[in-house]
């Protein structure tokens, strides 16, 4: 089960990495109508909701979905530790507008959700 939520994790987040650093400038803009306030509204519920459909998806056994979210996360935790420290070589575009604080911010925020998710999952037997 381990080494399947890692993979399943790596997946993701590397998936999501590609796409803040090719299209992360369009959406992830600053201003009175930028898209890093809806991100911060929506992207941590849309994790949430992605590891909970995902747990279910996978049959995980409801007292071990908490661990799965848990390992699920761990990629993303260390390919964050790179993209915050080689922040302009990652994303070159979001360097630029000074954005490396809110999206080391977002990237906890997804983080905390998709490991919330697995804690509530396992409570709730019954979904």
């Amino acid at each position: 089960m381990i080494a399947r939520w890692m993979i399943v994790g790596f997946v993701l987040w590397f998936v999501i990495t590609l796409a803040f650093r090719f299209v992360g400038q369009d959406i992830f803009t600053t201003g009175p109508t930028g898209g890093i306030s809806w991100l911060f509204m929506t992207l941590p519920f849309v994790m949430f909701a992605l590891t909970f459909v995902l747990l279910k998806l996978f049959r995980v056994n409801p007292s071990d979905r908490a661990e799965a979210a848990s390992i699920f996360a761990v990629p993303g935790l260390l390919i964050g530790i790179y993209e915050i420290n080689s922040f302009q070589f990652v994303f070159p575009e979001l360097a630029q507008a000074n954005l490396n604080q809110p999206f080391a911010a977002l990237m906890f925020a997804c983080y905390a959700a998709v490991i919330i998710a697995g804690i509530v999952s396992s409570r709730l037997q019954s979904i």
